[in-house]
């Protein structure tokens, strides 16, 4: 006030020196004394007011506000992870208070705007809580889905709408066609009937009978067999997780938790209010000041968070006057707290990417097993027709389960190490600590491969939707299969095919079990001339790719490969010589389509050829 009616006093006397001045150059007429009367009163009032208005002793220059407790469940974190009663290790700040209270504030920076006092303590601790938000935001969406997938909880609200979404698929779709699909299915039957084809009968009425049951079993009971496969997927992830971390004494069900909130969320608030988490006043004042700054989860279930909180902040007074040397960390002037939150995140990044995408693919696996409960009676449908759509839902059920296991088994390894390397007694420094988590977090991303295996689990479903409906592959279906073909094969490959596809159907003299493997080498023996003959210069070179039957005889059903000129026997190896012709028959070679290009002067080109001579004789002419 004191500063305000000095500013009003030599504002009045510098106007009052610009009228003067402007009358005596004739600028402005002199006016009556009424305006200057009026100034007096404003003058008096406000010395009035500065005087006797206000005690000096009401207006103390303290401009410290301590902050307004949080509340545990709210904001963003509090949304991904609700961290109700009961959950984490008892007396710890995740079991007291959750994610409550544990943001930075600026405190005593002086009066007026703080962002004019300090700007520079403003922006650190603004930027910093950003920071420290994202790795908040990590923890807690690892922490709520460990939680919701271990208690079986999270499908409940799915499983009764899938049982509505069954029946009402089931009506209709399966009770109006079912009738067109079974006359389609009693043409198909018939025509194998008229050939008397038994087991193609067999066959189609067996998978027809399961494509029914599985519509009829979906619409029935769905429910129960969600609860089956949540029981197999839950039960076994349970006992996979639990059985590692049993032998190392950590708890299973408030370790992991635990561990993520200690190290990350607390750990990194300690560092941004006292510089460091493992000082003495960090661990003297730290669980005193957080209780200061939140209201903690039975506080809120008592009802005592809904009245005043002028305790609190007494509180939080009490706490700032202990500070010590720590009182400029305290007040955001000293430290970085951008410094913090950026290591809170890598911390963050480095401990939970593994576990949260490992505990994304068994929801995956829920959720898929789920969608083929609800389309079953679609499937079944189709299944009476097309029966590989079963084979299509048995791999999935089988990958999802199957992956399931080994996601949740490097999930628990991943847990027993991080326990070890932030144990008390590790001796680790925390650059150390980080390095060694993050290496070890990319090391089981490489072997477990959380991310391809939710990619195996969503295409063998889509794969299986798809497979029932003939249409154009998709985008991502050809691109995949185009670098599989471009990447995946290479000389062996083509070298292996070779064998496979000639080497033990092979007819011929040395044709033994003590015979040699053929060479990769494209073979020049047997190269066939333009007039019939064989040699090793210009001319055809031709390889049969199908089997060439000879209707009787003990060489029926052999694969035909090279045949060397003259008479006698037939040769399987290209390091026979050239010598030999094809063998007399005593029926006929019906045809054979070669395996490669026949390469002449300067030209390839593939044929068909047929030949059916009653005798022995020379390959056909090109």
């Amino acid at each position: 006030m004191w500063l305000l009616l000095i500013l009003s006093g030599a504002a009045v006397a510098l106007v009052a020196l610009v009228r003067r001045a402007r009358r005596g150059l004739g600028g402005l007429p002199a006016r009556g004394g009424g305006r200057r009367g009026a100034l007096t009163i404003v003058v008096a009032l406000l010395g009035t007011q500065a005087l006797v208005g206000a005690p000096v002793h009401a207006q103390p220059l303290d401009c410290t506000q301590p902050p307004t407790p949080g509340r545990p469940g709210t904001g963003m974190v509090g949304a991904l992870d609700p961290a109700p009663i009961g959950v984490g290790r008892t007396g710890s700040a995740y079991d007291e208070y959750g994610y409550a209270g544990q943001v930075w504030h600026t405190y005593d920076l002086g009066c007026g705007p703080q962002g004019v006092n300090n700007p520079n303590a403003m922006v650190d601790t603004w930027i910093g809580n950003q920071l420290f938000n994202v790795a908040k935001n990590l923890v807690g969406i690892t922490n709520s889905l460990h939680y919701s997938l271990l208690s079986g909880d999270l499908m409940k609200p799915l499983d009764d709408m899938i049982a509505r979404a069954t029946v009402a698929l089931y009506d209709s779709v399966f009770t109006p066609w079912f009738g067109v699909v079974a006359v389609v299915l009693a043409v198909l039957l018939f025509r194998y009937i008229w050939r008397g084809d038994l087991a193609s009968i067999g066959k189609r009425t067996t998978w027809a009978l399961a494509g029914l049951w599985l519509a009829s079993a979906t619409y029935l009971t769905p429910l129960v067999y969600t609860q089956a496969l949540d029981d197999v997927v839950i039960t076994g992830t349970s006992a996979v997780q639990g059985g590692f971390l049993r032998e190392v004494g950590v708890d299973e069900r408030d370790g992991l938790p635990t561990l993520l909130h200690d190290q990350v969320v607390y750990r990194g608030w300690l560092r941004g209010e006292f510089g460091s988490p493992d000082s003495e006043k960090a661990e003297e004042l730290g669980m005193r000041l957080l209780d200061a700054q939140a209201w903690s989860k039975r506080e809120v279930l008592s009802g005592e968070a809904d009245g005043s909180a002028e305790e609190k902040k007494r509180q939080f007074e009490e706490v700032a006057d202990q500070m010590g040397s720590a009182y400029g960390y305290f007040r955001g002037v000293d430290g970085s707290r951008i410094g913090a939150g950026m290591l809170s995140m890598l911390q963050a990044l480095a401990y939970t990417t593994f576990q949260l995408l490992a505990k994304a693919a068994i929801l995956l696996a829920q959720l898929l097993l789920r969608v083929l409960i609800l389309t079953g009676p679609l499937i079944g449908l189709v299944a009476i027709l097309h029966h590989d759509v079963l084979r299509g839902v048995g791999r999935i059920a089988g990958s999802a389960l199957l992956n399931v296991v080994v996601i949740s088994a490097m999930a628990g390894v991943h847990t027993v190490v991080l326990n070890l390397i932030f144990a008390s007694g590790s001796g680790f420094a925390l650059l150390t600590q980080i390095v060694l988590a993050g290496l070890l977090t990319v090391i089981f991303l490489m072997i477990g491969k959380p991310i391809r295996r939710m990619g195996q689990m969503v295409e063998l479903s889509v794969g299986a939707a798809g497979g029932a409906v003939p249409g154009t592959p998709s985008w991502f279906s050809r691109s995949r299969k185009r670098g599989s073909d471009e990447q995946g094969r290479g000389a062996q490959d083509d070298f292996w095919d070779q064998v496979r596809s000639s080497d033990n159907d092979d007819l011929g003299a040395g044709g033994g079990p003590g015979r040699a493997r053929p060479s990769p080498r494209s073979p020049r023996d047997g190269d066939l001339r333009a007039d019939g003959s064989t040699g090793g210069s210009l001319g055809w070179r031709w390889r049969p790719g199908r089997r060439v039957r000879w209707d009787t005889g003990r060489a029926a059903g052999r694969n035909l490969r090279w045949w060397r000129a003259g008479g006698g026997a037939a040769a399987s190896g290209h390091d026979r010589g050239a010598a030999g012709s094809l063998p007399a028959a005593e029926g006929a070679v019906v045809s054979w389509t070669p395996l490669r290009s026949l390469r002449g002067a300067g030209r390839s080109e593939t044929r068909t050829r047929s030949w059916s001579p009653p005798g022995s004789g020379q390959l056909p002419v090109a």
